[in-house]
């Protein structure tokens, strides 16, 4: 599942694999505005988990670790049930034009002919499918051993939020049409106070082609924040199978205090590798394994060359 690090712990915490494993996450998150709506093959809610600790034993149950990735669902399964996640995303180094986001995932529990079960794990732009254990799969067959809120519907919910949703292609509206809507995404803006929330002290190394040589170093976070929003991340296209490097360009690599100490410590955040193939640019994103139970986690984006030679311009 290198494409990225579970998508449904995506929808929990946008910030886990930025600062926290799955085991610390929800720790000092009593407030936060999350829950998951489970409905039959059907189509019947049978009910809602709201509740965060119930949310932290339900992450906990699915065993993880012991998924194995598939390329494709098989032909003899069938859906059981569907368990869609929503969450706030409200941490400062994700807001956009200063709006909270939205984020909805889905997870689809199928049991084969053969007894096995599978999940296909997905939200707006990426897709997982994995083998799970008979532990995690029990678990999803018998959704009626949660502790689950029968009395409020996911709609009930969303409203209560009084956050924006918006229909692709359109104007930024509100709709009730969850099934078609995407949280808002606006303009990538960070500001000195929201980066400082985030971390008071941060740093952004510049690299040639490795990291032998360090070409350049900002560490004021006001430097930060104009260089983060010159970098246009809404115009940042994902890639599932991006081509191979056949020119590293530069690397770039982010440090923030860590959140596992007390100690005033940078530590690195993630490693973006900008490099070259077939005439376009594209980025590696590198989250250091340390903050998953899965090693690191690694995307893939194409970007412009206009984003590119911006990125350049800091090693001059």
């Amino acid at each position: 599942m290198k494409k990225i690090l579970f998508i449904l712990l995506l929808a929990f915490s946008a910030i886990g694999i930025y600062g926290c494993s799955q085991k610390e996450y929800f720790t000092n998150d009593e407030e936060k505005k999350q829950f998951t709506e489970i409905i039959t093959a059907s189509g019947e809610t049978i009910g809602i988990i709201d509740n965060n600790k119930e949310i932290e034993r339900f992450v906990k149950q699915l065993d993880i670790e012991s998924w194995n990735d598939m390329e494709q669902l098989p032909e003899d399964i069938d859906l059981v049930y569907s368990y869609i996640s929503y969450e706030v995303i409200d941490e400062p180094i994700f807001l956009q034009d200063g709006k909270q986001l939205v984020n909805k995932s889905t997870l689809e529990f199928y049991i084969s002919s053969k007894g096995e079960y599978i999940i296909r794990d997905y939200n707006q732009e990426i897709e997982a499918i994995a083998r799970i254990s008979e532990k995690a799969g029990q678990f999803l067959n018998a959704p009626e051993d949660l502790e689950l809120n029968k009395n409020i519907t996911a709609k009930d919910i969303l409203d209560g939020w009084g956050l924006d949703f918006y229909v692709p292609n359109s104007d930024i509206e509100k709709t009730d049409d969850i099934e078609n809507a995407r949280y808002y995404i606006g303009e990538t803006s960070f500001t000195e106070k929201e980066l400082r929330k985030t971390s008071k002290e941060q740093k952004i190394q510049f690299y040639g082609a490795d990291k032998n040589t360090l070409l350049n170093e900002i560490d004021d976070i006001s430097e930060i924040a104009q260089y983060l929003n010159g970098l246009a991340l809404e115009q940042w296209k994902y890639v599932d199978n991006a081509p191979n490097p056949e020119e590293i360009e530069c690397q770039i690599v982010r440090f923030m205090l860590s959140r596992h100490s007390n100690e005033k410590e940078l530590k690195e955040m993630n490693t973006q590798i900008l490099y070259k193939s077939d005439g376009n640019y594209y980025i590696e994103e590198i989250i250091p394994g340390e903050y998953s139970d899965r090693g690191d986690s690694i995307t893939h984006y194409q970007v412009s060359e206009e984003i590119a030679k911006y990125i350049l311009s800091y090693l001059e």
